[in-house]
């Protein structure tokens, strides 16, 4: 405290003795310290709930920008170009043949579209094996293996739309000479 309000105190003490606080002056002054006390509390919990949210959304970010990387590396992992280069210039290759084969194949739709549509379920089987083989890429930790088996499905494929094509070739030409003999 300052030195006057202390001497002042000090020269009129037998004043401020004489005297009694009225009546609710504790009880307001109470009710006034409450309140304070209350809006600061208010304000701490603000304070509080603004530091705790902008933490929170730090944590959200990072978990995210975590849960992103997380995945690209198990995808750029699990693609076969980074398994084995060799392995994935083959199945380009083949799968380019496959497409090429497939669009020769269609021509068997006008023809004769049941033989088609049989040899369009076998070739569905082998490409459900090389989809779940995909799949098992990513789970097992032997994945040459697993590659190897792809590029053997692959060939697979490719080996049955040659005989499928050749079947068809057949066909046309017994239609061709039925024809013929028809005329």
């Amino acid at each position: 405290m300052s030195e006057k309000l202390e001497n002042f105190i000090k020269s009129n003490k037998s004043v401020f003795e004489n005297y009694d606080a009225p009546a609710g002056l504790w009880d307001k002054l109470d009710k006034q310290l409450d309140e304070n006390c209350k809006a600061q509390e208010k304000i701490v919990f603000r304070i509080k709930f603004y530091n705790f949210s902008r933490i929170a959304a730090v944590f959200i970010v990072v978990l995210a920008f975590g849960f992103l990387w997380g995945k690209y590396q198990k995808e750029e992992s699990t693609k076969l170009e980074n398994i084995n280069p060799v392995y994935a210039a083959k199945e380009v290759q083949f799968s380019s043949l496959i497409a090429n084969k497939r669009t020769e194949l269609k021509d068997l739709k006008k023809i004769d579209p049941q033989l088609y549509q049989t040899f369009k379920n076998e070739q569905i089987k082998l490409e459900e094996e090389y989809k779940s083989l995909q799949e098992e890429l990513i789970t097992t930790p032997n994945q040459d293996r697993i590659v190897k088996a792809m590029i053997r499905n692959l060939q697979s494929q490719i080996d049955l739309l040659n005989q499928q094509l050749n079947i068809t070739k057949e066909v046309k030409q017994f239609k061709a000479t039925e024809n013929e003999t028809a005329i």
